[in-house]
């Protein structure tokens, strides 16, 4: 079964796409939904190592706010700038020497086959994909739009439109924006209006004017939000009093990977420093990655008598990466992987970095030991992180004096490392994608995209306790019958929806067996009700709070009826006869035994002949009977 897809387009650059699809990711993921984040293309300096490679950091944050594993995947391509003209392109995970050598023409007829079977493998795999647009969906002069409307065609999806109150004009882009969609207007289910502050009742008349001209709905308006978290483009931190004394984020021309000190924005007086003077009086100085380290040398230069000046008087200063590149004797890049040349360092650290075709894609974990004078409140501490870099020849720590140099990224995010240099842990992701849920959860209206998505008007966040908010099913049976890991379970959980009953029938009588119930377990969703049930299917069946009710496996309980001495023909007419009367819609998993070889032993025979006659009295009674082959249902 193909999933739903929504997708959010914005009215530009910058106007809140990647974080408010995060908190649609944590909404959908709260009601039970298995959900994954995609943005075919994205433009960002700023990485996450992963499993199978790097991904831009916007997906990453927002695979965690979903809940799922961040994958190469949910961001097919990313291109990272190398200056005005070029980009190093990274096609699942891995970098393509062949196609960052093309121009964008040239290169645009490989890429659409790699990120429709990336989205295609995504539909199938979960519940419902959000999909980040990229810029705005109608720029026409780059038309037909991979990242935007070929993808929302591709996955059939609905779509959001969003625009920045605070950047001014969002009236003017959002109507602009739907003329300018033409066909593709019919996506639209509704406007979002966001980083808001001020007197809300100015911008109410700005929905109805919208609705009259569009015929399209304003869904609500998000305020300005407090949250520091990673973005596409870093982190958009907004200066305030607060915080452990003044840090200085040097803010080189091609700074990269700033996301990772999105902790700063709240421990401490935080200044992203593009001259000397802003970086003045700082108690600590932050070097960070540079994608372009020869062509951000000439802008550091500038600094050099601040930073000596600052390690003079013992200030601790941290050197990141690229930062801690261009504080060496030289980068040398004979091969021209980023900038063909040697290029003189600002000789701080005793060593050479040449760049090499080979880059280096890692996460860490390690114990700090060995550092001294204000660092050593790190010994002993075991942190994580994340190596990227094309760069050889440094350590992976290395200390000069309060000069603590590391090719590690995300040092900041490690809430050890935030205790013994600030006092405190800043608020984890955690929290902060749950407040960024609860700001959509009250500010929108999330109707429309719920009766879209095939779930009830009035669905919202399932409290314990509380009652499925999915429309009553059709009453009646279902039966899917396959052989051994032919996605049956699979394509019951996808058949019943978020809100459901599961009636197991396994008993954990052997570690394999418990291993395998276990698995089953951690793959539902968290709003399924379990009972476990080896016998009495109509006890079960009564007892079960949800409309519908999934019965995982009819193999099984014929095995556990046989070893009480029990009938199955006369259970399975019991449970049969219980299912009309109870009302609800019931989902059969069974084996299909009968199409191997002849069992040698007579009472596995009389089990297969059993469990046979079983099947056929739940094929006879159901509604709809699927044969699951190799994944796929086929309808008998």
């Amino acid at each position: 079964m193909r999933a739903k897809a929504l997708a959010v387009w914005g009215t530009g650059s910058g106007v809140g796409k990647s974080l408010l699809t995060a908190g649609l990711l944590r909404h959908f993921k709260r009601l039970g939904l298995r959900v994954a984040p995609f943005k075919a293309q994205n433009m960002s300096n700023h990485a996450r190592v992963v499993a199978g490679g790097e991904m831009a950091s916007a997906q990453w944050l927002q695979a965690l706010a979903a809940g799922v594993p961040p994958e190469p995947r949910m961001n097919p391509i990313l291109l990272k700038p190398m200056g005005e003209r070029s980009s190093q392109v990274v096609l699942l995970g891995q970098v393509s020497p062949e196609l960052s050598r093309l121009s964008w023409r040239e290169r645009r007829p490989h890429l659409e086959g790699v990120v429709r079977e990336a989205l295609e493998g995504l539909l199938r795999d979960y519940d419902l994909v959000v999909m980040e647009g990229a810029g705005s969906p109608v720029e026409r002069n780059l038309w037909p739009d991979l990242p935007n409307l070929k993808v929302a065609q591709w996955a059939e999806a609905k779509a959001l439109l969003v625009a920045d109150v605070d950047q001014g004009g969002s009236l003017a882009a959002l109507y602009g924006t739907w003329a300018l969609l033409q066909d593709h207007r019919q996506r639209l289910l509704g406007f979002v209006f966001n980083k808001f502050r001020g007197e809300l009742e100015l911008l109410k008349p700005a929905y109805g004017l919208l609705e009259a001209w569009t015929g399209v709905p304003v869904l609500g308006t998000l305020p300005m939000l407090g949250l520091e978290l990673p973005e596409e483009d870093g982190f958009r931190h907004r200066p305030r009093a607060a915080g452990h004394g003044k840090v200085a984020i040097l803010r080189y021309p091609h700074a990269s990977n700033l996301d990772e000190f999105w902790p700063l924005g709240e421990l401490a007086q935080l200044v992203q420093a593009r001259t000397p003077e802003e970086a003045e009086g700082a108690w600590l100085l932050i070097l960070p990655g540079s994608r372009l380290p020869a062509e951000d040398l000439p802008w550091l230069r500038n600094f050099l008598p601040l930073i000596r000046d600052h390690l003079a008087q013992g200030r601790p200063a941290l050197a990141v990466c690229g930062g801690a590149e261009m504080l060496s004797q030289a980068i040398l890049d004979e091969e021209g992987v980023e900038r063909k040349g040697t290029f003189p360092g600002l000789g701080l650290l005793p060593f050479q970095v040449r760049m090499e075709r080979r880059k280096t894609v890692a996460r860490r974990r390690l114990l700090l030991q060995g550092l001294g004078g204000f660092w050593d409140r790190l010994n002993g501490l075991e942190v994580e992180g994340y190596e990227i870099h094309h760069g050889q020849g440094l350590p992976l720590f290395h200390q000069e004096g309060p000069l603590l140099a590391t090719w590690l990224h995300g040092l900041m995010e490690n809430p050890g490392v935030q205790r013994a240099l600030f006092g405190r842990e800043a608020k984890g992701l955690e929290e902060a994608l749950e407040e960024l849920a609860d700001a959509l959860e009250a500010h929108l209206d999330l109707k429309p995209l719920h009766r879209a998505l095939g779930l009830a008007e009035e669905a919202q966040p399932l409290a314990p306790g509380r009652e499925s908010p999915d429309p009553p099913p059709r009453p009646g049976l279902v039966l899917l019958l396959g052989g051994a890991r032919s996605g049956k379970s699979r394509r019951a959980q996808e058949l019943a929806g978020p809100f459901a009953t599961l009636i197991a029938t396994a008993e954990a009588r052997d570690d394999e067996m418990a291993e395998r119930i276990a698995r089953h377990r951690a793959e539902r969703p968290p709003t399924w009700e379990t009972l476990e049930e080896p016998v009495d299917l109509a006890g079960a069946l009564l007892e079960a709070r949800h409309p519908t009710v999934v019965v995982d496996c009819l193999t099984l309980w014929v095995a556990n009826l046989l070893e009480r001495s029990l009938d199955p023909i006369w259970e399975a007419k019991r449970f049969l006869e219980a299912i009309p009367r109870s009302g609800k819609r019931v989902i059969a998993v069974s084996n299909e035994v009968g199409m191997g070889i002849v069992p040698a032993h007579p009472l596995a025979r009389r089990y297969r002949d059993i469990l046979g006659e079983v099947n056929a009295l739940f094929a006879q009674a159901a509604e709809e009977v699927y044969l699951m082959v190799a994944g796929r249902a086929l309808r008998l």
